[in-house]
């Protein structure tokens, strides 16, 4: 019986219901809200929300601003949840969206970390088809000749990148790849404008490949996906077929670590995807 609620333990709960859901519009909300705003926003009572909205002000959840009329959230709120993302793993985040995407592409997708001037990859779920790439974990990729290298650098600090690419030796490792470093700037530029990059067999023959970064709350890389394709069954209208999954993807992820375009000033969106199969040298 001691397992039974009590009124005050349910009176609790719808307490801390409401608390977290104006929470969640302080968070989403494009400028700080008014306790008007929350109320419409979250349809709670104005009485409620500014009952609320004292116990997280006194809670350091959330703060007024210097002018006392809207709210942020609060020191404290953005220590727990620094102390959170610190704790996941980005496998663990990205695994579900990443085995969607492969299903709904049919293609063998990656995850991949930068670790010593290359990508490592930390997790992959390959196509069910008979024919597809194949990859094992714990592999190193160089950066320039990946689709995920890219996406990492497009979505770098910008010292961090120029640093990186200082560094970087551009090895043609099938005959297709970047051995320039003003080519590689161009690519990365692109990348960074339109959200997502391709491996048109640059590293390796056959393979084409489409990635995108996985961003942190500021909009810097701290992963990236990409998808994998064989060149024979490479399908038309790429920037529907695999672009935009794939960004739908990384995007999710991206939202769990924080992201948000409007407060980090980056904005991966999908563009025509331009392949070029035939006549290649």
């Amino acid at each position: 019986m001691d397992d039974q609620p009590t009124p005050d333990s349910i009176k609790g709960a719808a307490a801390l219901t409401k608390g977290i859901k104006l929470l969640t519009a302080i968070a989403d909300a494009e400028v700080p809200p008014t306790a008007r705003d929350l109320s419409d926003q979250t349809m709670l009572p104005r009485p409620t929300v500014y009952r609320l909205l004292a116990a997280l002000t006194e809670a350091g959840l959330v703060r007024l601003s210097s002018g006392g009329h809207t709210y942020q959230l609060g020191a404290t709120l953005l220590t727990i949840a620094h102390r959170a993302l610190d704790q996941m793993d980005i496998r663990d985040i990205a695994h579900e969206h990443l085995l969607k995407l492969r299903d709904q592409t049919g293609e063998t997708v990656h995850l991949a970390v930068f670790s010593n001037g290359a990508m490592l990859y930390v997790d992959n779920i390959e196509s069910r088809e008979r024919v597809r790439m194949k990859c094992s974990l714990g592999v190193s990729v160089p950066l320039h000749t990946t689709a995920v290298g890219k996406a990492y650098l497009a979505f770098s600090p910008q010292d961090q990148r120029e640093s990186t690419l200082e560094r970087l030796r551009l090895d043609d490792v099938t005959g297709h790849s970047i051995t320039s470093r003003d080519a590689l700037r161009a690519q990365i530029a692109e990348a960074e404008r339109r959200g997502w990059t391709t491996d048109e067999e640059e590293n390796e023959r056959d393979i084409f490949c489409f990635g995108a970064p996985i961003l942190d709350r500021r909009g810097n890389a701290v992963a990236a996906a990409s998808i994998s394709i064989p060149r024979f069954r490479l399908r038309p209208m790429a920037e529907q077929v695999y672009v935009a999954p794939l960004l739908e993807a990384t995007t999710n992820v991206s939202r769990i670590l924080g992201y948000r375009p409007s407060l980090s000033g980056a904005k991966p969106k999908a563009a025509a995807a331009a392949i070029r199969i035939e006549g290649r040298r």
